[in-house]
């Protein structure tokens, strides 16, 4: 099963949980992207996270997911939000966006 939604903190998120072992247990994982996927394995993404494997359900186990997504994307700092807006406008390559944030900071 998987979800997307957003943009939450300038990223969207795709989640995807599914049974673990004999189907009792699910694990969950979520992608932090840069735009909005079209399916969690399609997604163009900026990191991924894992969120458990030991979740009752399955919406549980999409639920955690989007807890840790949300987390992880509120302690970038400001700069992640500016970059994920910039890639998602201009559809500049990552490394670009990188460099050219990394210079703009160094000559403030």
């Amino acid at each position: 099963m998987e979800r997307i939604w957003g943009p939450v903190n300038g990223f969207y998120f795709a989640a995807y949980a599914a049974p673990v072992g004999d189907g009792d247990r699910f694990c969950s994982y979520a992608k932090v992207c840069w735009t909005k996927p079209e399916s969690y394995w399609e997604a163009d993404c900026a990191f991924k996270v894992f969120a458990g494997e030991n979740h009752d359900s399955l919406e549980t186990a999409l639920g955690a997911a989007t807890l840790v997504a949300r987390s992880e994307t509120s302690h970038l700092p400001p700069q992640a939000r500016t970059i994920a807006e910039r890639r998602r406008r201009d559809h500049t390559a990552v490394p670009n966006l990188l460099v050219s944030a990394f210079f703009r900071h160094r000559l403030a």
